[in-house]
């Protein structure tokens, strides 16, 4: 008895976890974008899907508050894991700082070649005014975005349910929610999103903390936006 009650209560938590993701993705992706989704047809024309535009720089604060602060507190209620048991501590330092020497320049690489693409260059940067005129402060407010991103995807998903559903499988569903995450987006990254959060989330595991594929995922994107604007 005492042992089904105990599988219970870890099914409840995982599904709470799976509900407080999803009420994220639903709230970020309809009322905090920095553009507008719609639908176009002959008929009806152009018709937007989702809250008008944000500014980049709030764009990036509702990305920390939606997907990062709100997410990872709820789960911690829920779970009772501590931050570094969803990986929001250092964990491995030193094989940590090994993977940045390598993954930042292959992160400037990545996108060098993702700017090159028409549609990716449809996407990015996502406020090519901000971006042009004050790139410093439009690059480090993007970590927020991308520290954020991380957390709920490689943090509360990955680490938060992987108790439940061992390694491979935590992996596979924060993978899947991360690839939904993309629609909207440059088909090639979608695409690409699919073997890279397969990629990120073991490496997060392995390293027991989502710091440092944040830092290289957030390297990348901060590439992209030079490589478009210059």
């Amino acid at each position: 008895m005492l042992a089904g009650t105990v599988d219970r209560l870890s099914r409840r938590r995982a599904e709470g976890i799976l509900i407080i993701a999803t009420a994220a993705l639903l709230a970020f992706y309809y009322a905090a974008r920095a553009d507008t989704i719609g639908v176009y047809s002959p008929a009806r024309g152009w018709s937007p899907m989702t809250d008008p535009a944000r500014p980049a720089l709030l764009h990036f604060a509702l990305a920390a508050l939606l997907l990062g602060v709100v997410p990872v507190l709820l789960t911690r209620l829920l779970s009772g894991r501590t931050l570094k048991e969803l990986g929001l501590g250092l964990g491995d330092v030193r094989r940590g700082l090994a993977l940045l020497a390598v993954g930042i320049p292959l992160a400037v690489l990545a996108g060098a070649v993702g700017a090159a693409t028409p549609a990716v260059r449809a996407v990015y940067p996502l406020d090519p005014g901000a971006a042009s005129d004050h790139f410093v402060l439009y690059a480090t407010s993007q970590f927020l975005y991308f520290g954020a991103w991380e957390a709920l995807f490689r943090g509360v998903l990955l680490f938060g349910l992987r108790h439940r559903a061992g390694d491979a499988g935590a992996n596979a569903i924060q993978t899947a929610l991360s690839v939904t995450a993309h629609f909207g987006r440059a088909i090639n990254e979608t695409f690409a999103a699919l073997p890279a959060g397969l990629v990120f989330g073991w490496v997060s595991l392995r390293l027991r903390s989502i710091w440092y594929i944040a830092i290289i995922h957030w390297a990348v994107g901060v590439s992209l936006d030079w490589f478009i604007l210059h």
